[in-house]
Order: structure tokens, then C-alpha cells, then sequence
């Protein structure tokens, strides 16, 4: 009998798992699957492209150590508070801290005479049309809002809290940015008939996020399950040779996110946060897996493609030269990703990879097939593949028309085994 992963009218946003918007998420449902039937309590899990970290959660939940790696920095973020238990009372102290001083500030705004610290407070940071994005009166509070949360004394873990709640006030279906489909790479231009109140709706999502994490703590038990969340690209992972006991990852699409595009408006509020210059932020899409905006000039592979691979490069050269040489590019991105998951996974392993077949062009991208014939070069056997339907309801997934094909409705899960 065939297995059912649709899971269509699960809830997916159970614990932490809907903490914060994020493109593309794999269910939690399909995470778990992977975990009871190919994993144990006390296995070593890993996601090489965390994302916003379902594997970690689900890995949490179910009692599996487990490590996390992403090139993005608000992925990581993301994923290290979704997966990290936080005490209510320990949340609540900050939280009221941040938005008294905020509070206070917004008043003191309202006078004649203003302070130089508190004007410097109020700044907005620097970025490619700010006031096209962001209103006067949004920006102001967003700054003192985002000011309060970085320079009140807390637990680095509640503030990272308070940051996601401050991006999700932003990458959100409903934006205090004047935007809308903001989690896409693509989004457009939204003016609000009355300025959103950017107070009133991170209270909302502080009070929301707190319920959701006194669920995940609860369903955790185990709070000495270890996960770390760490920085890192998935072709070159910093991990010992067979080291690992499973792996469940969902890799990005060919050519169809960009995921530095997507995140600007709110990254750009959280740059001393996350780290990061938002200039070299953007640039950084260049060097995802997947990224529309990568780099094909002078590049030099070291892996060699199955017919598949080549067949597809091939026709898509007939039409676009370039999305021809981003897909062969995506190809030996993930072959280099394939080769370190089977590094550093235990000899006789599991590896389960969720992937969505595509159009580019109207040509038709197989990715399944791709990665099969990648994983089989290296020794990597595919035990089973089921093919689910995606919930469009629930997964936020790019849309591809015209001239692209349609829009993305059925996805794979590959699961292979490591040789001995």
C-alpha cells in the first residue's frame, strides 16, 4: 500500500513551528516521518540547509540530538529560537522592559524639544529606498523598537526571541512594511490606508510566539536534547567523516528563491544583530544554492553530471543560455552537497531529501532524477521514493508562470542508504 505524506489537514504550526513565516517549509508532519522510521532516540540528526528549522524542532520533540548548518544568517537566527526552549516568565521580563523603554521614547518623540540620544535613537538605518518601504512613523518605531531590543540587558536566547517577533512583524502575509508578498523574492509595492501600528502588532506576536513556545516546551520533555545551530554551507559542512546517524534536509529550488531578496526589509532593521552589512547581504544571493542571481562565468566543476542533468542543460541552452548554465550550476551545487551528506553519514544510514520538480522555460527540471543519479554515483542506494502533494494553503512556494510553466504543486521524498 502506498504511503500517504500529504498530510493535508494536519496543523503544521503546532509548537514552534509557526514562530515565523519562511518560504518553502516542509511540514512537520513529513519531518517526523523521517525521524521515527529511519532514526532513534538519542541519533545524531542533521539538516545541512536548516532553513527555518523544522528538522531541529521535530529532532526536539522526539528526542534526537541534532545540528543545523545554513548560509543564511536569519535562517539561522530563526531556527536556533525555534528550537531552543525559553521559560514564559523569563520572555515576559524582557518583553516588558523593551516596550516600557520603547514606550517612553515614543512620548518624549511627541514634544518640541528632543534629545540628541533619543533623535539618534529613533534613526532608521541606511538602506535602498526606506521611505518607498517603510512609512515616517513606522520607520521611528521600528527603529526605537529594535534599538530597546538590542541594548536591554537579557539572555541572549530571549533576545534572539524578540528579534524573530521583530522580523516577523515584517515578513509577514500582513506587513507593517508597505508590502506584500514579502516571503517571496518578489514582493511588490502595498500601501496601508492607515499606518499599521507597529507596537500593537509585535505585542500580538509576542503573545502569540509565547504560546507557542510553552507548547514546544511541553512537548519537548527532554529539555538535555542537544541542538546546535550553526552558521555554514551545506557544500563544505565542518563535520567529521561518518559521524552522523540521519539526515532529513529540503533543499532550495533551482533558480526560483531568493531568499537575501526576500529577507532585505527586515534584515536590514537587524544587521548589528545578525552580523551583517546589508549591502553584502544582498550580494551574498549570488553564492546560494539556487539563487537566481548566481554566478556562472569561469566556473570550474569538479563533479561530473548523469544524463539526466545533461539532457536538461542541455535543452534549456536551445532557449535561455543563462538559466541553462544556473541550472547546471544548482546541479553541481548539490552534487557537492550529496557527496558531504554521504561523508558524514554513518555507513548503513539514512539520508531522506524532500525535493519539488520544476519548470524553467517550460522545460521540464526533473530534480529527482538528478539527485538519484548523483546519489548513485557515490554508492548511495534509493530505498524508496514517495511522491505527496503539496498543501498550497500552508506552504508558502514561489509561483512559476508564463513563460515558466506553472505553479509547483507535488513534491519527493527520496530516501536513500549509505553503503557499508
Amino acid at each position: 500500500m502506498p504511503t500517504n505524506l500529504d498530510f493535508t489537514k494536519e496543523n503544521t504550526h503546532y509548537a514552534t513551528h509557526g514562530l515565523h513565516s519562511y518560504a518553502a517549509k516542509c511540514p512537520p508532519q513529513l519531518v517526523k516521518y523521517g525521524l521515527q522510521k529511519y532514526s532513534k532516540i538519542g541519533d545524531l540528526v542533521l539538516d545541512p540547509m536548516v532553513g527555518s528549522g523544522t528538522t531541529l524542532v521535530e529532532a526536539k520533540i522526539h528526542k534526537r540530538n541534532s545540528i543545523g548548518f545554513d548560509i543564511d544568517p536569519l535562517a539561522c537566527l530563526i531556527s536556533r529560537t525555534k528550537s531552543k526552549f525559553i521559560s514564559d516568565k523569563v520572555i515576559e521580563k524582557a518583553y516588558l522592559a523593551v516596550m516600557n523603554k520603547t514606550n517612553k521614547d515614543i512620548l518624549l518623540l511627541q514634544k518640541k524639544t528632543k534629545s540628541l540620544a533619543l533623535i539618534k535613537r529613533a534613526a532608521s538605518p541606511e538602506f535602498p529606498n526606506i521611505d518607498y518601504w517603510f512609512t515616517k512613523g513606522v520607520q521611528e518605531k521600528l527603529a526605537l523598537l529594535s534599538f530597546h531590543i538590542n541594548n536591554t540587558k537579557m539572555n541572549n536566547k530571549v533576545r534572539d526571541f524578540l528579534w524573530v517577533a521583530f522580523s516577523g512583524i515584517i515578513l509577514t502575509k500582513v506587513s507593517v512594511a508597505n508590502a506584500r508578498d514579502i516571503i517571496h523574492s518578489r514582493h511588490h509595492f502595498l500601501k496601508h490606508q492607515d499606518e499599521p501600528d507597529v507596537l500593537v502588532k509585535f505585542e500580538r506576536r509576542i503573545l502569540k510566539m509565547r504560546k507557542q513556545m510553552r507548547e514546544f516546551g511541553q512537548l519537548c520533555g527532554d529539555l538535555k536534547i542537544q541542538v546546535n545551530v550553526r552558521a555554514g554551507d551545506s557544500r563544505s559542512l565542518p563535520i567529521k567523516n561518518n559521524s552522523i546517524d540521519f539526515i532529513f534536509t529540503s533543499p532550495p529550488y533551482a533558480t526560483a528563491l531568493d531568499y537575501p531578496r526576500a529577507h532585505f526589509l527586515a534584515v536590514s532593521w537587524m544587521q548589528s544583530a545578525l552580523g551583517v552589512d546589508i549591502k553584502k547581504y544582498k550580494q551574498t544571493g549570488e553564492v546560494y544554492i539556487g539563487s537566481e542571481r548566481g554566478k556562472t562565468q569561469e566556473k570550474i566543476y569538479d563533479t561530473k553530471l548523469g544524463i539526466t542533468a545533461q539532457s536538461v542543460i542541455a535543452q534549456l541552452n536551445g532557449i535561455d543560455n543563462r538559466k541553462s548554465r544556473l541550472v547546471e550550476r544548482y546541479f553541481h551545487d548539490m552534487a557537492c552537497v550529496i557527496s558531504e551528506m554521504n561523508r558524514v553519514l554513518k555507513p548503513n544510514k539514512y539520508v531522506v531529501i524532500v525535493v519539488c520538480p520544476s519548470h524553467i522555460r517550460k522545460i521540464e527540471i526533473p530534480t529527482h532524477k538528478v539527485f538519484t543519479e548523483i546519489a548513485s554515483s557515490l554508492g548511495m542506494k534509493l530505498v524508496a521514493q514517495h511522491l505527496r502533494t503539496i498543501d498550497a494553503g500552508k506552504r508558502v512556494l514561489p509561483y512559476v508562470r508564463g513563460g515558466f510553466g506553472n505553479r509547483m504543486s507535488t513534491e519527493y521524498v527520496l530516501i536513500y542508504k549509505k553503503g557499508s
